[in-house]
């Protein structure tokens, strides 16, 4: 690699780190990417709103809950449930114990959908995890469990 005028070697490995990284990543959004666009085709939502009703699974929920175990923005999500809400997955109503709350349960559209769609099984990538050995998958899991909450901070950090 050229080092680049007045950057450090430190720098430099730094850079090219970083770059590996976003092939890397690159190259597995390219392995998932059909999936997902399958989700899109099938049901008319994203990954993401999919996420949303996941954590409605178990029952009724309040938007700020959801909001913080997905690391998304009160705006953020607050776009999702609209989405969702328009394609009768969920429905909204305000708390009754506490009216500052806002709770969000999935419909019987939305159990449906969710429970219809299981987006990675059988997949290439989940044969694959398979093939990991526990090491493998544990170093894996920490490794993207860090940068997807550092690249969740930064977002954060950045609309702040």
């Amino acid at each position: 690699m050229a080092k680049v005028q007045g950057e450090s070697p430190a720098a430099a490995e730094d850079a090219t780190g970083t770059r590996d990284v976003m092939r890397v990543i690159g190259d597995l959004v390219s392995v998932l990417e059909p999936q997902l666009l399958e989700v899109w085709r099938s049901t008319g939502m994203t990954y993401s709103q999919r996420r949303v009703l996941r954590q409605l699974r178990d029952g009724p929920r309040s938007a700020g809950e959801v909001a913080a175990s997905l690391g998304v923005s009160a705006p953020t999500l607050t776009r999702q449930l609209g989405k969702l809400e328009e394609h009768g997955y969920l429905t909204r109503a305000v708390d009754t114990t506490d009216r500052r709350k806002v709770l969000v349960d999935l419909t019987g559209e939305g159990r449906r959908v969710l429970a219809g769609h299981r987006v990675f099984a059988g997949s290439p990538i989940a044969r694959a995890a398979r093939d990991l050995t526990p090491l493998q998958q544990l170093a894996l899991i920490e490794s993207l469990g860090v940068l997807v909450s550092l690249a969740r901070k930064t977002e954060v950090d950045a609309g702040a």
